[in-house]
């Protein structure tokens, strides 16, 4: 008898969803679909919208990374306006922009990854999570969260706030970068070296433990394309687009994004 296994919620990602597994008569996977429900709509409310006011928009389409749709409204309203920005405003953008990817990527890892990878897909659904990391490595638990604030402040730093902030807009950012301001990131740095260190030198030899478990789950080749630079470095705010394979051939390079 046919038969649907429904897995919901979807637990440990940024988001709502549900899986449903579908079996046949005899028991095998004949088809398998996972479910994003929730409408959005972000295309049609922005529509006769002044464009000075995407960038701010923008930034509510996620609540953890909020920096990226921003900066990307805000360069867009660059490009209609023909405008080039200074120097400065770039690279306050990048610090903001750069700040959201310490903390987003430390949401992801900490949060979300570490208990798959540090406890074992074997272990018990119940302690396969963030409690579950708390207990056996509480240390471990104490710098993802130092660094997912590490990069919050600075963003509410720059921003006003952690979250949705609007202070990048169309022509560069809305205030300057104050001497007290830079101080103040310049003195939260080490802290947060230290953390990423103590984890890197942590984590790296845990990963022996399950590198079958990693090397059959979810990987397959597949080709990978980003942003480089001028001298081809990996580039999260502008640049050319690169993509390559699973070996690190390039596929195709140069490319306008």
């Amino acid at each position: 008898m046919s038969r649907t296994i429904t897995i919901d919620p979807v637990t440990r990602i940024e988001g709502h969803s549900k899986i449903t597994i579908h079996l046949d008569d005899e028991g095998k996977v004949n088809d398998a679909r996972f479910h994003v429900t929730q409408f959005r709509g972000f295309e049609k409310f922005c529509e006769g919208r002044p464009f000075y006011e995407m960038p701010s928009l923008m930034a509510r389409t996620c609540g953890i990374c909020p920096v990226s749709h921003l900066v990307a409204g805000a360069k867009a309203c660059d490009d209609i306006l023909a405008v080039r920005l200074p120097d400065a405003a770039i690279m306050l953008r990048k610090i903001m922009n750069l700040s959201q990817i310490i903390q987003s990527h430390a949401l992801s890892f900490f949060y979300l990854s570490s208990p798959d990878i540090l406890l074992g897909l074997d272990s018990p659904v119940q302690d396969r999570n963030l409690g579950g990391i708390v207990k056996t490595n509480p240390e471990l638990a104490k710098n993802g969260i130092l660094l997912r604030k590490f990069g919050q402040k600075i963003i509410e730093l720059l921003g006003g706030k952690r979250i949705h902030p609007s202070w990048v807009i169309a022509g560069g950012v809305s205030t300057k970068l104050t001497e007290e301001q830079r101080k103040t990131m310049l003195g939260w740095i080490p802290e947060a070296l230290k953390a990423i260190q103590w984890t890197l030198d942590t984590v790296k030899p845990l990963l022996e433990n399950f590198r079958e478990e990693m090397r059959t789950f979810g990987n397959f080749p597949s080709l990978f394309m980003g942003l480089v630079n001028e001298n081809n470095e990996l580039e999260h705010y502008s640049g050319k687009l690169r993509i390559v394979d699973s070996v690190g051939n390039i596929i195709a390079d140069k490319l306008d994004p």
